[in-house]
């Protein structure tokens, strides 16, 4: 399996990383991501956040990145992300929701 969680560069990220140790986990965030090398994971950058197309950048992201689970951490991702399920799902991408105490307010 291959992971995508958001919100890579926050402290949850970086825990809820370490349940997926038989996973390729892609660590994404918005903004510049870290550059440094790491066989357990990557950082990539979702680039500059932008409201209106969520759920389409996410989903472009997870496509370029042969990602087969994403599981967004920041609270305005999900209700798009979650709105857009059915999209996600045509292209075998599972969605998976945070527990309340590892969302992000963003």
């Amino acid at each position: 399996m291959k992971i995508l969680i958001t919100g890579g560069k926050s402290i949850q990220a970086l825990k809820i990383k370490n349940t997926f140790n038989d996973s390729d986990v892609v660590l994404a965030d918005y903004g510049d991501a870290p550059q440094f090398p790491s066989d357990k994971y990557c950082f990539i950058s979702i680039g500059e956040r932008n409201d209106t197309i969520i759920a389409h950048n996410l989903l472009t992201i997870c496509l370029d990145q042969a990602v087969d689970t994403l599981m967004p951490l920041y609270d305005f991702e999900i209700e798009e992300v979650i709105k857009s399920s059915v999209l996600f799902q045509e292209f075998n991408i599972n969605i998976l929701v945070p527990e309340k105490g590892q969302v992000i307010s963003g």
